[in-house]
């Protein structure tokens, strides 16, 4: 008997006899994590490989909330008749490298394209499809991993900064209500009295019903690997080098040694396409910029995440300080971080809280993304045993446990138990 059968009873033993094959993640953010858990809690030899230190990446550096509720995507009616005079705003949420997006016309395009009602609704749907089911998934990992210290259920508010932006809003409002998302409206005054050392800058807020952040995304990244871990699954600290297809296998070539898998998990985030092409597949992916700056403090000045609607960020409290984090620069992998995008945070930051201390840190991530604001989850086109799990966009954090689940479900060969033919890789 197997060290994966000890303690089973037989006919457990006969089932995982059925499914057991070698399986690597690639990619080691909060999607790749949660896949590794799920499939080695499932009996399956999983090899999770990263480059980067576990959680480090993009799934570090965001605004640390759980948002199921962030069913709207980027994707919104007239978003082209906007985009100049978000643009011209110095201290807006969009930013763009015109040159970059000139060489990445079609993608554009096709964002575009995704802009009208009708498929904003469609987007909408399949986006809370996913959502709805964000929070048990995690807390079915959170029967095994104790996280309670990380996190927080004092819910988001978000602040807008004019009547205009507020009666803007409510297209928004409209698609989570009709995806059965709980928003509370609140007054000036019942805004002071959840944060009162917020500044007057504000028309009116709202509460998104039920959300919940942590104050350590990092550490609860930790906390579900480092049970990966004591269940048995490997980790290699290494590159990729290379990817063979040979026969029923698949040849990983990393820095110092060859592995042969049974299937692997692609989970790179934006960096998805550098493997994908190598079985012939092709994404529309880009990234999405995102930055944070960390403010110092030692006292509590917030007791929520609380989002700006002018600039588009949230400011939350965090184990280590307040983190300002959000906004949404196009310009690609390459390009440097934008100290200008850096400087609106810092300013904008100290206009809804005056109270910020100096800057500890200042940190850029990329957020992989399709232009239909989806994420691409399923099996390659070309081979049966390559499954793809990137694109989550802006809710990365929030879909890792969830995604995880439907791995493990693709690995087994199984249909998962959610319609995900809205995420099918051949969709494009």
């Amino acid at each position: 008997m197997s060290y994966l059968e000890e303690g089973l009873k037989n006919s457990e033993v006969l089932k995982l006899d059925r499914i057991v094959k070698n399986i690597a993640v690639i990619g080691a953010g909060i999607v790749g994590i949660c896949s590794a858990y799920f499939l080695k809690k499932s009996g399956f030899n999983v090899t999770l490989i990263d480059k980067e230190k576990p959680g480090t990446m993009t799934s570090f550096g965001h605004a640390c909330s759980f948002a199921d509720y962030a069913n709207v995507p980027v994707n919104y009616p007239g978003l082209i008749w906007d985009i100049p005079s978000m643009l011209l705003r110095k201290d807006g949420p969009l930013a763009i490298d015109l040159f970059y997006i000139l060489k990445n016309l079609p993608w554009a395009i096709s964002f575009l394209k995704n802009c009208n009602k009708e498929k904003v609704n469609e987007i909408a749907s399949s986006l809370t499809n996913l959502l709805k089911h964000s929070q048990i998934s995690y807390d079915e990992i959170f029967q095994d991993v104790d996280v309670s210290e990380y996190i927080s259920h004092e819910e988001n508010l978000y602040l807008f900064d004019s009547k205009k932006s507020f009666e803007d809003n409510e297209y928004a409002n409209v698609i989570r209500k009709n995806n059965n998302v709980k928003v509370r409206n609140l007054n000036k005054n019942e805004v002071k009295e959840l944060e009162p050392n917020i500044a007057d800058v504000y028309y009116a807020g709202q509460i998104f019903t039920g959300s919940r952040h942590t104050t350590n995304p990092l550490a609860i990244s930790n906390k579900i690997f480092d049970k990966f871990l004591e269940l048995g699954g490997i980790y290699i600290n290494q590159n990729a080098k290379n990817i063979i297809q040979k026969e029923n296998k698949i040849e990983l070539r990393l820095e110092d040694k060859n592995f042969y898998f049974d299937k692997i998990i692609v989970s790179t985030g934006a960096w998805s396409n550098q493997i994908a092409n190598k079985f012939g597949d092709k994404f529309p992916l880009d990234t999405e910029r995102g930055y944070h700056i960390l403010f110092d403090t030692n006292e509590k000045l917030i007791n929520r995440p609380v989002a700006w609607s002018e600039s588009g960020f949230y400011l939350i409290q965090i184990h280590d300080g307040i983190r300002a984090a959000g906004t949404v620069e196009i310009a690609g992998l390459k390009k440097p971080p934008n100290k200008k995008r850096l400087a609106m945070i810092e300013r904008q930051s100290r206009k809804v809280l005056p109270q910020l201390r100096e800057v500890k840190s200042t940190w850029m991530g990329r957020r992989p993304t399709l232009p239909d604001s989806l994420p691409v989850i399923g099996k390659s086109q070309n081979n049966n045993n390559v499954i793809y799990a990137f694109g989550h966009q802006h809710v990365g954090w929030t879909l890792g446990a969830v995604t995880g689940k439907i791995i493990d479900s693709l690995s087994k060969d199984q249909v998962p138990n959610i319609d995900i033919s809205a995420y099918a890789p051949d969709r494009f």
